[in-house]
């Protein structure tokens, strides 16, 4: 007989779908949409107003097996649970454009259904408990029959089975959300009994997995949907609020909905009702009332919960509980963070106060009433001690204090001390709630600024591998700057500043050559050289080390070079031994070549018997060598220094002096800055000398020695003659100036 009503239901659908096709002809999604409407109808029919026994009390694997065939068993608990998350998909379909949602419902929604056909009477039994007719039955036929057909036209009109490449990998990523927030309430229990009796509470191992699954789905979900666009995140969490509440709602009836008392009127219960309402109706208002209420509510929740400690991990109840205050406190937070709803303002803040202190006065009334007429209601704990007995004596003591208030033949008892105080507190823990939210905001625009740097440098890196027609951005970019310093037309200005501190500046220095660059105080030789490490960035221009350019291959150029600032900055309560192992690790330095060339600088430095001292005990040009040796170790290609001799004895001079010889002779690049000139003159190769940002001169030192002119004679006529020349610019601009003035 299920199969009668099975094999009418689909031809009575395809009638239907006939008539309608008629009635809404050129609009093929009203069609969807009705029959999406006539499939939730069916179901709740059967599932709240004429259910059989549950599906529990009939399959439980460990204890009853009422099919003698453990494999039917299982197939049928299964089945039962697919069906379920089919019959969520397919009402779902017509209202968005995605096309996972027709790829589910061709695939996944088909297959399930086919089998459901063969294993009805088997699921028909597992809730009524009978294989006769029933009138449960008849309507889970009904279901079955208009799920089949759905899916079936889904099929022919989409395409049949052809699916896109990317397509089917969203399909698959799909089907674990599908699955695991369909997962109904009694599907532990049915499949593994009783497991941790009396463990769900006190933060013992069971209630601990469950806090845990909590902030798994939080950021689980958070990171799968954050780059999605907002209306398939919306139709997600519509999904998963859906498929929850019909599972939470499992142990109610249409009688449970029609009787006051039975009413799911706790805090969180309200959660999962409203976050529905709101994800379909977009009512702004009243989402943020649990965005700051119910969350808050849900958490203190989970920490204390209020079910029988006897119950074990997989109980029906307990999972319930669990499914209940995860979505309670989950989904408000995604439903903000991941911009389905705008960020709360302090005037939503405001609203979901008043919105709690008017949902506190009727559960204040409603649980007053229903005590008084003999029924057990405390709707969010207000009306018993279950909270004031974790607080101690003294909360308890407040509910001597009552207020009796007579309506007809019943006496409303109130208890205004605690109720008032715990109102407040609630408040309280609302306004930590709004300054919690806050840091998460900031913390949430960090970490998307993050990601946005880190998308823009990979596209740096794409189009500049494309230019130079490379697969790497490791590789070098130009191979005509190998063993080279290059620097073209490098400006730098700062900030709004209207004059350039550099500008214009163009020169290289080669392999095996050591380059001196001078200028007085305020030249920009500092500056130059900030960017060439990459300190500060280039207005205009670029620099490349050994062929890679510092802006857009920063890790690979700074791997080539040791810096020795001006000013440095050592850890001081390292000894000089583990600082520099320390800049070791951060360049990839074997512990072998590091041994080796630690063990050479220290006799070249004379620093042996200081090595293992704290820094803070060393003298400046103790500091200065131990500088040097950290900038030595992994060997680079340029070795820069600025104002590397000041203030060292003569003895540190020259061994300083010695070090920089031999790093050049084994063709690697040293670049310095010094206002000492006779050591410049007496150790470089070339020098370059620059003023007000400017390149005055670059000259090789075997010019001047031919020419019998001192490089401290020639660095001050050069530096005064441009002085006087700039001077007589001045004169000559004021006087034409004046000039003109006069005329007129």
């Amino acid at each position: 007989m299920n199969y009668i009503f099975l094999v009418g239901t689909i031809v009575v659908a395809l009638a239907i779908f006939f008539v309608f096709k008629k009635i809404f002809k050129g609009r093929p999604d009203w069609i969807l949409k009705s029959f999406s409407l006539i499939l939730l109808i069916v179901f709740f029919v059967r599932y709240y107003a004429v259910r059989g026994s549950l599906f529990n009390d009939c399959l439980n694997l460990t204890y009853n097996n009422p099919f003698n065939s453990s494999f039917i068993c299982f197939s049928v608990v299964v089945l039962v649970w697919l069906s379920f998350a089919s019959f969520v998909i397919l009402v779902l379909l017509p209202f968005f454009k995605f096309r996972v949602l027709k790829n589910l419902a061709k695939t996944f929604c088909l297959f399930v259904n086919a089998f459901n056909i063969g294993y009805l009477n088997q699921i028909i039994y597992s809730f009524t408990g009978s294989y006769d007719l029933s009138l449960c039955g008849a309507f889970i036929s009904i279901e079955v029959g208009l799920s089949i057909f759905y899916s079936f036209y889904i099929l022919v009109t989409d395409n049949f089975f052809k699916i896109e490449k990317s397509e089917l990998k969203e399909l698959f990523l799909s089907l674990p959300i599908v699955l695991v927030f369909s997962i109904p309430s009694y599907l532990l229990s049915t499949l593994f009994g009783t497991v941790g009796v009396g463990m769900v509470s006190d933060l013992k191992f069971y209630h601990r997995i469950y806090l845990y699954i909590t902030f798994i789905v939080l950021f689980g979900l958070y990171f799968l949907l954050r780059k999605r666009d907002r209306g398939y995140i919306r139709m997600v969490l519509l999904y998963i609020s859906l498929v929850t509440l019909i599972t939470y709602c499992s142990n109610y009836t249409f009688i449970s909905f029609i009787t006051p008392s039975s009413w799911p009127l706790h805090l969180c219960n309200t959660a999962m009702f409203i976050i529905l309402l709101c994800l379909i109706f977009k009512w702004e208002k009243l989402f943020y009332f649990t965005f700051f209420i119910n969350v808050i509510g849900a958490f203190f929740a989970m920490l204390m919960p209020n079910y029988s400690v006897s119950l074990g991990f997989t109980a029906h109840t307990i999972v319930s509980f669990w499914i209940n205050h995860i979505i309670a406190f989950v989904m408000p937070l995604l439903i903000v963070f991941l911009g389905v709803y705008k960020r709360p303002k302090l005037k939503q803040f405001i609203y979901s106060i008043v919105g709690f202190l008017l949902y506190f006065l009727l559960v204040l009334i409603l649980n007053a009433w229903f005590t008084s007429a003999g029924t057990s209601t405390d709707f969010f704990f207000v009306n018993s001690n279950f909270i004031a007995e974790k607080l101690g004596t003294w909360a308890e003591n407040l509910f001597d204090i009552t207020w009796n208030v007579k309506i007809g033949g019943n006496t409303l008892v109130f208890y205004p001390a605690y109720q008032s105080i715990f109102f407040m507190v609630y408040v309280c823990f609302g306004l930590i709630m709004w300054f919690f939210y806050t840091w998460l905001f900031q913390i949430q625009d960090f970490y998307e600024m993050l990601i946005d740097k880190r998308r823009k440098i990979k596209l740096d890196e794409l189009a500049l591998c494309v230019k130079y027609g490379k697969n790497d951005l490791g590789e070098c970019m130009n191979n005509e700057s190998v063993n080279k310093l290059v620097v073209n037309n490098v400006s730098k200005r700062y900030g709004n500043n209207k004059n350039f501190s550099v500008e214009d500046m163009s020169f290289e220095a080669n392999s095996g050559e050591i380059l001196g660059f001078l200028g007085p105080n305020g030249a920009g030789k500092s500056t130059i050289i900030k960017c060439i490490v990459g300190i500060q960035p280039v207005t205009y221009g670029s620099i490349e080390i050994d062929g890679y350019d510092i802006e857009k291959q920063p890790v690979q150029a700074k791997s080539r070079f040791g810096f020795v600032p001006d000013h440095y900055a050592l850890y001081e309560r390292l000894t000089g031994r583990e600082y520099i192992n320390y800049i070791a690790d951060l360049y990839g330095v074997s512990k072998k070549d590091r041994d080796i060339r630690l063990e050479k600088m220290l006799k070249d430095l004379s620093m042996q018997s200081s090595i293992d001292s704290q820094i803070r005990t060393y003298s400046h040009g103790m500091k200065q060598k131990i500088a040097i040796m950290s900038a030595l170790i992994h060997e680079p290609k340029l070795w820069i220094l600025d104002e590397p001799l000041t203030g060292l004895d003569p003895n540190s001079i020259y061994e300083v002096k010695e070090c920089m010889k031999k790093h050049a002779e084994k063709g690697n690049i040293v670049f310095f800055s010094s206002h000492i000139i006779d050591i410049v003159e007496k150790l470089c190769d070339r020098i370059i000398i620059i003023k007000n940002g400017k390149i005055v001169t670059s000259l090789k030192l075997d010019e001047l020695k031919e020419k019998n002119v001192s490089l401290e004679e020639f660095y001050l006529d050069i530096i005064n003659r441009k002085e006087d020349e700039s001077n007589h610019e001045k004169i000559n601009s004021k006087k034409v100036k004046n000039k003109k003035v006069k005329n007129n």
